[in-house]
């Protein structure tokens, strides 16, 4: 079972209508829901590797990418690619319908900020 902060290794996915392959995701919720009316188990965004400085300046020009560096994080194994989060898509899963692996976990404490309600 993934938790809040994970990193995921999903064998192959879906967007709109392309089936892709091996694609790395942070994991934002894991309460199961609804959406569309298709049930779901936990939500994620996609994580993406720059492949060069000019590819870099371009993904980073739309404005739901941000960039992670690989000393944003530690992973097992070592890391030393830069990358970005597209933030600003969503992907709703179903643990049953797709082949995934943890790749890292967050191993920091989340802070719950109340003070804005």
């Amino acid at each position: 079972m993934c938790n809040i902060g994970d990193i995921i290794l999903v064998k192959s996915y879906r967007h709109e209508r392309r089936i892709l392959s091996r694609h790395s995701f942070v994991v934002l919720n894991v309460d199961a829901g609804t959406v569309k009316g298709i049930n779901y188990d936990f939500v994620c965004n996609v994580l993406s590797s720059f492949k060069s400085e000019q590819q870099k300046i371009k993904k980073l020009g739309y404005p739901g990418n941000f960039e992670i560096t690989h000393e944003d994080s530690s992973v097992v194994g070592g890391n030393t690619k830069d990358g970005y989060v597209k933030a600003e898509q969503l992907y709703y899963f179903n643990k049953r319908k797709i082949d995934y692996t943890i790749i890292e976990n967050l191993e920091v404490p989340l802070e719950h900020i109340t003070t804005n309600l």
